[in-house]
């Protein structure tokens, strides 16, 4: 074949392409399910279940924060051709009723489900995949959503559930023998997103901002003085957040800020290296 032919053959599988998937529009590989998440760290746990049987799309990209971001229209069109949208499912994401509009506004083809349906939540807290309990009960939802919208597989995402459940056990007495003789113990964050973690493991979250809002000065006052009076010398931060409020907090108390990010998607080894940051820092 002559290297002209080549040229067109190469151009006319180019066209093909472009007519079979339009631009913006999400096409999973034949035969898995296309489902979409709003964190990257539900996609670990959707993929734990699903295995090769399932393509991913996370639509809150990393670096930011899930409570203000902003979905682009873009993400809104890619999200109409998913077959699945695995929402977490609880107050303080107002992204996710952006993603939930935009589905509902193309026809209602794509099944909604929330992860974490069943779980106890936190009034004002939407941080709740930084609990290993609530996520062992969404690792079940999840395995009930893909065995009815694929019931081929079903015995395979039975077998994958059990594996990651053995998981988060095994997570679950790690952490315990972490914190064990340290119930009650305080730790203080810039931003709450450890209240899950510290209700489940006997800890006490004490945060600077006020229910995700910026503190005023009567406040920071107050949480200087009181983490003076416990001892506490390290200041939390969510990794991408601005730390220059809490580096001056920090020095305030003659301590330290320290990050930590509550988004990584290999859930299972972040949760753990978590739990031995957060038992220097307890410690101190």
């Amino acid at each position: 074949m002559n290297n002209k032919k080549i040229k067109h053959l190469s151009l006319l599988v180019i066209l093909l392409s472009a007519l079979t998937v339009p631009a913006g529009l999400w096409a999973a590989p034949s035969g898995k399910v296309a489902l979409a998440v709003s964190i990257a760290p539900q996609a670990y746990f959707v993929e734990r279940i699903g295995g090769d049987r399932v393509d991913v799309e996370v639509m809150i990209p990393g670096g930011v924060s899930p409570e203000t971001y902003e979905p682009t229209p873009q993400q809104l069109v890619r999200l109409s051709s998913a077959q699945i949208y695995m929402k977490v499912g609880v107050a303080g994401l107002p992204a996710e009723k952006r993603f939930v509009d935009a589905v509902a506004g193309r026809g209602g083809g794509v099944a909604v489900v929330d992860m974490f349906a069943g779980a106890a939540q936190r009034r004002g807290d939407p941080h709740i995949w930084l609990s290993p309990s609530a996520v062992r009960l969404a690792a079940g939802n999840i395995e009930r959503v893909l065995s009815a919208h694929d019931p081929g597989h079903e015995d395979e995402y039975r077998r994958n559930l059990g594996a990651f459940a053995r998981d988060i056990d095994e997570l679950d007495e790690d952490i315990r023998s972490v914190f064990a003789g340290l119930a009650g113990f305080s730790f203080m964050v810039y931003h709450p997103a450890w209240g899950y973690f510290a209700d489940e493991y006997g800890l006490v979250q004490l945060a600077i901002e006020e229910e995700g809002k910026r503190a005023g000065l009567s406040h920071i006052r107050k949480m200087i003085d009181l983490a003076k009076k416990k001892g506490i010398r390290v200041i939390l931060v969510q990794e991408g957040f601005d730390t220059k409020s809490a580096q001056s907090i920090a020095r305030q108390i003659g301590g330290e800020v320290r990050t930590a990010n509550p988004l990584e998607r290999d859930w299972l080894v972040n949760t753990r290296n978590f739990a031995r940051l957060l038992k220097d820092i307890v410690r101190k």
